[in-house]
């Protein structure tokens, strides 16, 4: 059954009852009495200011207008064998109303984000520029990439990264090949080693890992702190979010991919997108910021990706995207968050990538975003 706040639905009514009148007992005389009318406040329901305090609420979804037959369509729809599903958490108003995860896995299992990864270095560009460290996205990268100074890649900006437009050609063994180690073990040096191929920020989009592994670089440089240092003080311990960012062997986190968490963590994330940045009374990141890293820049040939994350504006919502569907989608006209994660073993001893440590996850073996999505949202009343 799901829990609700303290076990039980808060139910407030308030009867108050006042008597302005002498007391026969107390004495003699007439007396008369004023009785106010019964005040109803209502059910104490979650609503777009309740958020998660160190653990989440449970509600039923009728509770947020949500038909619970859609719930479970979704989640039986995730789980279906073949799927290879770990983990779903969908959230509304800031509670759980559906949560599943394969036998063997609870909520405290760890899931990892592959290249949902990518979104929240985003966020921590944005941080970095609401606090200042960075003063623009449009300044050129060189700035915080000593080793680009005075080169040929010095028209390249920070934007032109955050939108996969640095014109930088493929590394020579494939952009994949970062996660096999990168320059004897520094990922962020194969990420600075490409040569350019086209002008910055011109029609020849190309999605690449090594792209958003230049963030790392940026962030240490302009913060003079590790990322996830960085990302503790300013993002994680903010909403309430423990998260281990696996780094390559010269300790540079690996921010194209590798952040492991739970699956309610990776919600906690997606709330903070869905309230447009702000945190109970916190604006943890700005409402701009948000705004422009969701949305697709004018003049680039790909309709569906802006600054790390991707966008389905026609469907109302845009997405953290990992390999094997380990994705955030984030509804913000509903307050509504859905988290999927693949099955994930954790392989080796450290989150240090080297031969011995990697990640290892099952992806489905169909999957349609549109159907699974459809369940949930063809069920919201209002």
């Amino acid at each position: 059954m799901p829990r609700l706040i303290l076990g039980v639905r808060r139910i407030k009514k308030l009867y108050l009852c006042l008597i302005l009148a002498n007391l026969i007992s107390c004495g003699g005389g007439s007396s008369s009495s004023s009785v106010l009318p019964v005040i109803d406040l209502g059910d104490a329901l979650p609503d777009i200011s309740t958020y998660p305090d160190v653990s989440w609420e449970s509600y039923v979804p009728a509770d947020v207008n949500v038909s619970k037959d859609g719930i479970d369509r979704a989640l039986d729809y995730a789980f279906e064998t073949g799927r290879n599903t770990q983990g779903v958490v969908i959230i509304r108003h800031g509670v759980i109303i559906g949560e599943r995860y394969a036998d063997g896995e609870s909520q405290d299992s760890l899931a990892t984000s592959w290249s949902t990864g990518k979104s929240f270095a985003s966020a921590l560009i944005g941080i970095a520029l609401d606090h200042g460290f960075i003063n623009s996205i449009d300044f050129p990268a060189e700035t915080y990439l000593a080793p680009w100074i005075n080169t040929d890649k010095s028209e390249i900006s920070i934007r032109a990264i955050l939108e996969m437009r640095s014109g930088l050609k493929e590394a020579e063994n494939g952009d994949a090949s970062i996660y096999a180690g990168g320059i004897d073990g520094d990922q962020l040096a194969y990420a600075l080693a490409r040569t350019p191929e086209t002008s910055p920020r011109t029609d020849n989009w190309a999605y690449q890992n090594a792209d958003s592994m230049l963030l790392a670089g940026i962030l240490e440089e302009s913060t003079g702190q590790s990322v996830l240092d960085f990302a503790d003080i300013n993002l994680f311990s903010k909403i309430g979010m423990q998260a281990d960012w696996w780094t390559d062997e010269h300790g540079h986190a690996l921010t194209y991919c590798c952040l492991d968490t739970t699956t309610r963590d990776f919600a906690r994330f997606g709330l903070l997108y869905a309230r447009n940045g702000r945190w109970l009374g916190e604006q943890i990141i700005s409402e701009n910021w948000i705004q422009e890293s969701t949305t697709v820049p004018e003049g680039t040939n790909n309709p569906g990706y802006a600054l790390q994350w991707r966008i389905e504006p026609s469907k109302g919502y845009f997405w953290a995207s990992g390999l094997n569907k380990n994705n955030i989608y984030v509804f913000q006209d509903q307050d509504l968050v859905v988290v999927r994660n693949s099955t994930y073993k954790k392989v080796g001893s450290s989150s240090v990538r080297t031969g011995n440590n990697y990640h290892q996850t099952l992806p489905p073996l169909s999957w349609s975003d549109s159907e699974f999505l459809s369940y949930i949202t063809d069920a919201i009343n209002n």
